[in-house]
């Protein structure tokens, strides 16, 4: 389906500026460089899922997407290249974004091939939000599995939101479906907006002279020499990567794997986290022979204050895993992230151009990603409805091999394992679900047997 918005884009390319243009965060630049390099890709692309309880009207959603838009100046902001720098100039509050239909009980494919069409978003127009909405009289999931709250009346539906990297990341979606349930339900109480809560810069501090040298040379001592993950041939590249077809491989773990692991976790002093990036860097090391390597995982950035904005405020940490089935690999994977969260403070581009010293057509330092998504998914009251974020997959490929594992209310745990389909690790995800569950079983007493299931 393909979306034409004349009239929008004249409209932004008239526009004149709501701030003075300022310099973009790390994470802006990444993301701008890489729309760069392969230009629509959807590895650059968030598609996230908000389920609707109660009769929706549409065209006081529509309003209150726009209202959103209004108050977040990372949904309409362009990027401009000038001397050398790059800027980001925050445009005023743009036309409602587009809202398409679906056919009720649409699901997560569908509403990713609806939402395909290049022109809605829009990095040079301030073009960031692109809505779908599907009904659906039951109370299925974005995936079309049962409500994890087990709450929904009916009418229900579900939202799907599309939105660029530049400007969006996982806790911005929380923020985002927080915003829209009071705008939605202001307006449908004929209510105005509160005025637009100041906003932080949004850039993190630069460190000093003295600090980055400190920060170069402990990521240059703690990467040096730090192989690629092993694999047959000369392994794809960025490009590649970002053009390629995903496979995806979903797991689900039984009901009483996740409060095993919490359990299994507080003996050991560290949180969930670490024993789930070990279990997974011990089933990648199985399957692969690897016995040294990095394994990138995102990272938050947001301070205090940034608590209710959107925008993409994480980095990536390049985690080096070693020696994974010797003893003490729990306490070894924890520290050496926790070091690398002390030294987070130089940007991810930086870090690779001081961190790697030969030539290489593959990803920089790590080949494997995982993301762990933990926070909470609240009911928010709007007017005559409720929302809630649900959780989705990745679009496209950000690394040759990447796990995303969420953890859903009553510490559940459920992830997708993805890679691209003309990769080496595409026939491998089963064995790997396999390999990550035998780990996680064995870190984790009494832990319950593993589901899983495949798509």
């Amino acid at each position: 389906m393909r979306l034409e918005l004349p009239s929008q884009q004249q409209q932004f390319q008239h526009q004149q500026p709501h701030q003075q243009p300022r310099p973009v965060s790390p994470a802006e630049r990444q993301f701008w460089f890489a729309e760069r390099i392969a230009p629509g890709s959807p590895a650059w692309r968030v598609l996230s899922a908000i389920r609707v309880e109660g009769p929706l009207d549409r065209a006081a959603l529509t309003e209150a997407a726009r209202r959103v838009v209004a108050r977040h100046p990372a949904l309409r902001s362009v990027f401009t290249a000038e001397g050398g720098r790059l800027l980001r100039t925050v445009l005023p509050a743009a036309a409602e974004p587009p809202l398409l239909p679906l056919a009720p009980g649409a699901g997560f494919r569908d509403a990713e091939r609806a939402l395909s069409a290049p022109d809605l978003l829009d990095l040079d127009h301030g073009r960031h939000l692109a809505l779908a909405l599907a009904p659906d009289p039951g109370a299925a999931t974005a995936d079309g599995g049962p409500d994890p709250y087990g709450t929904a009346p009916v009418p229900a539906a579900t939202l799907y939101v599309l939105t660029h990297h530049i400007a969006y990341d996982g806790l911005s979606h929380e923020v985002f479906t927080a915003d829209l349930a009071r705008a939605y339900a202001r307006t449908v109480a004929g209510e105005p907006e509160p005025p637009e809560p100041p906003r932080s810069h949004g850039t993190p501090p630069e460190p000093s002279a003295a600090r980055r040298e400190e920060l170069v040379a402990y990521w240059r001592a703690a990467l040096d020499g730090v192989p690629d993950l092993p694999v047959e041939g000369p392994g794809p590249s960025q490009r590649e990567l970002a053009g390629a077809e995903v496979r995806t491989h979903r797991v689900r773990f039984a009901d009483g794997l996740g409060p095993a692991v919490r359990d299994a976790a507080r003996r050991a002093a560290c949180p969930p986290f670490a024993l789930l990036l070990t279990a997974y860097g011990q089933a990648l090391a199985e399957l692969s022979g690897a016995d040294d390597f990095c394994v990138g995982t995102p990272v938050s950035l947001r301070t205090p204050d940034q608590a209710g904005e959107i925008g993409c405020l994480l980095t990536t940490l390049p985690v080096r895993l070693r020696h994974l089935d010797a003893p003490g690999a729990l306490t070894r994977v924890w520290e050496t992230f926790t070091d690398g969260v002390l030294h987070m403070e130089l940007p991810y581009d930086e870090t690779v151009r001081a961190t790697r010293t030969r030539p290489s057509r593959r990803m920089p330092l790590h080949q494997a990603l995982f993301a762990y998504e933990s926070w909470q998914r609240p009911l928010h009251p709007a007017g005559p409805v409720r929302m809630h974020t649900v959780p989705v997959h990745p679009l496209g490929a950000q690394a040759e091999i990447q796990f995303q594992l969420n953890e859903l209310p009553g510490a559940r745990l459920e992830g997708v394992l993805q890679a691209p389909a003309d990769g080496v690790w595409a026939g491998r995800l089963p064995a790997l679900a396999a390999a990550v569950t035998r780990r996680l079983v064995a870190s984790a007493p009494n832990a319950p047997t593993i589901e899983e299931k495949a798509r």
